[in-house]
């Protein structure tokens, strides 16, 4: 978390009209515990066009279970290509059984280039009990190097009993790098 001073500051260039501060303030508010004010400036942002502050516009309606307000932001902010939204909108399309909407999303975040949203829509998969889909998700993320998606597909491979080939795969995924 900022000091005050970097808040004062983060505050200054935001009422400026920084996009990319307000969406700093937002999550430093946020992080304070201040809903009200990460939702101000996190709107803000977004209405100034920051295509990150849309998610977590979007993630805060979530969170408070206005799944419609966050549906209708993530569909915006996925639409200019935020992976993190495009996740969003899986993970909610997951949870109403909606094939549709899963597949609508699915191929943009796996042609991403980024391991980590590769990897969060292979946990969802596997959360909601598609393993085969998972699979698929943890192989791409893999290809980019990711470790974690490694360690997640071994954990399946070791549940399904192929230990030696888990194994292995943990052993790369001690030395791979770990994407954020």
């Amino acid at each position: 978390m900022p000091p005050d001073e970097e808040l004062a500051d983060l505050t200054v260039a935001a009422e400026l009209g920084d996009d990319v501060a307000m969406g700093s303030l937002a999550a430093s508010l946020y992080l304070k515990g201040d809903g009200v004010g990460a939702l101000h400036w996190w709107g803000r942002a977004w209405a100034s066009g920051n295509v990150v502050a849309g998610y977590n516009l979007g993630m805060l309606h979530s969170v408070a279970g206005d799944a419609n307000r966050a549906q209708v932001i993530w569909e915006k902010a996925a639409g200019l290509g935020d992976p993190d939204a495009m996740l969003g909108l899986v993970k909610q399309a997951l949870d109403r059984g909606d094939a549709v909407g899963v597949e609508r999303w699915v191929p943009a975040i796996l042609a991403q280039h980024e391991a980590f949203p590769i990897t969060a829509l292979g946990v969802a998969f596997r959360d909601c009990g598609d393993l085969s889909r998972a699979m698929q998700a943890f192989l791409r993320a893999e290809e980019l190097g990711d470790g974690y998606a490694m360690e997640y597909r071994a954990r399946i491979l070791a549940a399904q009993g192929q230990h030696e080939e888990a194994e292995t795969l943990r052993a790369r995924a001690a030395t791979a790098e770990r994407m954020l």
